[in-house]
């Protein structure tokens, strides 16, 4: 996924396609997602200026990447990526584009989890204390109850294709949260600090 305009980076470039060392964070990304055998990648790009993102990233990804034109939301980005699915069999991960620190072992036992249980969502626990806010009041929580959700998320592209036919508005969590509507069970799998979304400009330092 990387229709997103990055707002938050407070630049007017997408932050995915902000250049570090002369690449563009994306494709940092791809290169670590090319290495795993067997996977045919499609990347979503912004809805507006399709035409340009696409003769950009061209430079960096294989002629094997399928390049798809996003929407206004994410909900329709992600459609269309599906769309650009032909089968509604094997599994569909989805990957922010702005996480380029992920391993290629972390990947590979994502598909080998989902495989075995249906579907395969990374997490890391937290490691600081947590309040939850409620109006004006806030209250300690027990912080090993919560987890911090990452991608990418893994499931059976059937499934997957099915949740998304369920809602009605632009607004959802995530994928899993979908899934999750269907009666599906959620199979969490430890994933790794370094798979860090690059947000704002000082996560950029994590490239050094």
């Amino acid at each position: 996924m990387a229709a997103g305009s990055g707002e938050r980076m407070d630049s007017k470039v997408p932050k995915q396609f902000l250049e570090i060392n002369n690449q563009p964070i994306l494709a940092y990304t791809f290169k670590i997602f090319k290495k795993i055998k067997n996977l045919n990648i499609h990347i979503v790009l912004p809805h507006d200026g399709f035409d340009n993102w696409k003769k950009y990233i061209s430079k960096y990804v294989d002629k094997e990447t399928i390049l798809v034109r996003g929407g206004s939301h994410r909900n329709i980005s992600v459609r269309n990526g599906l769309d650009s699915v032909t089968t509604n069999k094997g599994l569909i991960g989805i990957h922010d584009a702005v996480r380029p620190f992920i391993s290629e072992s972390l990947i590979t036992n994502l598909f080998l989890e989902a495989e075995k249980n249906g579907n395969a969502v990374p997490y890391t626990k937290s490691t600081n204390s947590i309040r939850k806010i409620d109006g004006e009041k806030n209250f300690a929580v027990e912080r090993s109850k919560y987890v911090q959700i990452q991608t990418p998320q893994i499931f059976e592209a059937s499934i997957l294709k099915k949740s998304l036919d369920t809602i009605n508005d632009n607004n959802y969590n995530d994928e899993a949260s979908l899934i999750e509507e269907l009666g599906v069970k959620i199979n969490l799998v430890e994933g790794e600090e370094n798979n860090i979304k690059i947000t704002t400009e000082k996560d950029l330092k994590y490239f050094d």
